[in-house]
């Protein structure tokens, strides 16, 4: 019924750089694959806060902006924004630096930006898919 601030939820993201692009695939995407293919990914796990009623209402407030003529308005691109900035914890992105050793990459404002955005969208949705209960769970 409450929800314990310091209870995280993980989150896998498996994805591979074609190109300019990535594929990105959720956990339940990736048990699908083949071994073959399953080898081609790397995986990115997100350490994420959990949704409660605080947090949710200050993600819509926070996402709320004025137009010019002062009306208030929700901007869902601002929404999706606030999500990954405050609900991510942790994660286990590195890059490797010129001795070879691997660096963490912090979790801030400036490296969530710089996300690609398949991956950034494939976090939010497993999120999402996590904290809220579907038609058919809700029928159970």
């Amino acid at each position: 019924m409450f929800i314990d601030p310091n209870e995280l939820i993980e989150i896998k993201v498996f994805y591979k750089k074609v190109g300019r692009h990535y594929v990105v695939n959720s956990q339940e995407e990736y048990e699908i694959l083949d071994e073959e293919d399953k080898n081609k990914y790397k995986c990115l796990t997100v350490k994420a806060k959990e949704l409660s009623w605080g947090l949710y209402n200050d993600l819509n407030e926070e996402s709320v902006t004025k137009d010019m003529t002062g009306n208030r308005q929700w901007n869902y691109k601002l929404y999706k924004e606030n999500k990954l900035r405050k609900v991510i914890a942790s994660w286990d992105a590195c890059k490797i630096n010129e001795k070879g050793e691997s660096i963490p990459i912090p979790v801030n404002s400036d490296t969530i930006k710089t996300l690609a955005p398949d991956i950034a969208e494939n976090i939010l949705s497993s999120y999402d898919s996590l904290m809220f209960i579907s038609e058919d769970e809700e029928k159970k």
